[in-house]
């Protein structure tokens, strides 16, 4: 975990096809360890920076900017990321089914 306050996804819909959240974290917010077993598009709706961790405490700090879009394999990827920037960080991923 990167961060003292974990935030959790919300839910924003769900069907046979995709799965769609949306993560708002406040500056100092982060995500819980999770894991990336489908596919997914994450767009970026508010940028931020963020400082993203591997299991193995190996980290990388990245600028997102807003409108950014992203593909995430699905490849089992664990990892938790927190945000370390002055604003809200917005992501919306996609997961596709």
């Amino acid at each position: 975990m990167v961060s003292k306050k974990v935030v959790q996804p919300e839910l924003i819909t769900e069907d046979k096809k995709v799965k769609i959240t949306r993560i708002l974290l406040k500056p100092g917010e982060g995500t819980p360890l999770h894991t990336h077993s489908l596919d997914n598009i994450a767009v970026i709706m508010q940028g931020s920076t963020m400082k993203d961790v591997e299991t193995d405490g190996k980290f990388k700090n990245v600028d997102q900017k807003s409108g950014d879009v992203h593909y995430v394999s699905g490849t089992g990827r664990t990892h938790s990321f927190a945000n370390t920037g002055t604003s809200p960080l917005e992501i919306v991923p996609i997961e596709l089914k």
